[in-house]
């Protein structure tokens, strides 16, 4: 399973529709993708928290996936919907709680040291990304990445930036590094952000990039293999459960209503470590 979180739907605003152009160059990119090895991909939709959002869920989601429909049906690739807000004030802007019913990952983008402040303590999303071509809005501090990482949010790295030209690879391999020191290779997750079929990678070469920079051979494999689908997941429990609670049992209670007034008993269940030490005690006794 190799995912890619991160493929740029080609508009800007809510206002502004992608042109058939873009449609396609967006479809040769996937193409792409699939051939490279990649099975899940997030196409994203990048907009500043503080313009203006419509009033309808149906309508906050721009991102049309029926134009892919046969390129889902020929080679089984599965596509996800992903918004990414760029916060500078978080006061200032739309709730997140509304919009992340529209998409299947929220991810927070902070261009100043308060917004990063804010995403890594408390805001309620799926992933943090920056600007890798631009200077990080504050220095990282491994107390302020901790804390989100076990809070169970995931800190992206956009290759992309590395392949463009000189100035923007100078700038990556400083954030980068800023990024993996603070995290202590824990927690991060890799993605493309590719606009174009030529910006694609396999994992051989995101390996190697990335390697060369700091990151180790196996957390690049991981960070777009099993850490990547984690976020899948924790976007799908946030919309499909109630803080991301699940019931498992038997076919006859998962299938019962449950919208009737009845009650429900929840039994903590004890460690097996701890059942067989007790169970050696007794004996022992």
């Amino acid at each position: 399973m190799l995912v890619d979180l991160n493929v740029p739907w080609p508009q800007k605003d809510f206002a502004t529709p992608p042109s058939t152009k873009e449609i396609k160059t967006l479809h040769k990119t996937l193409a792409t993708l699939h051939t490279l090895g990649y099975t899940h991909i997030a196409l994203n939709f990048t907009v500043n928290q503080q313009d203006k959002f419509p009033k309808s869920i149906n309508d906050m989601n721009p991102i049309d996936l029926s134009h892919f429909d046969e390129l889902v049906k020929s080679t089984g690739l599965k596509l996800y919907t992903r918004i990414t807000i760029i916060i500078d004030d978080l006061s200032k802007g739309q709730p997140l709680t509304k919009i992340s019913q529209a998409f299947d990952i929220v991810a927070a983008l902070p261009v100043s040291e308060k917004a990063v402040t804010l995403v890594t303590s408390s805001l309620d999303v799926d992933v943090l990304s920056f600007y890798y071509d631009k200077r990080l809005p504050t220095l990282l501090k491994h107390h302020m990445m901790g804390g989100c990482i076990k809070r169970g949010v995931k800190v992206e790295i956009v290759y992309a930036n590395a392949l463009r030209d000189i100035r923007t690879r100078r700038q990556f391999v400083s954030n980068v590094k800023s990024v993996i020191r603070t995290c202590r290779n824990r927690g991060i997750v890799v993605s493309s952000g590719a606009t174009s079929p030529l910006e694609c990678r396999n994992v051989i070469g995101v390996t190697s990039i990335l390697n060369f920079i700091g990151l180790p051979n196996d957390k690049s494999r991981k960070s777009m293999g099993e850490l990547a689908s984690l976020v899948l997941l924790n976007g799908r429990l946030r919309n499909k459960s109630y803080k991301q609670v699940i019931c498992i049992g038997n076919e006859d209670v998962v299938n019962e209503d449950f919208t009737q007034n009845s009650s429900f008993k929840i039994v903590k269940r004890k460690n097996p470590d701890t059942l067989e030490s007790d169970d050696s005690k007794r004996t022992k006794s």
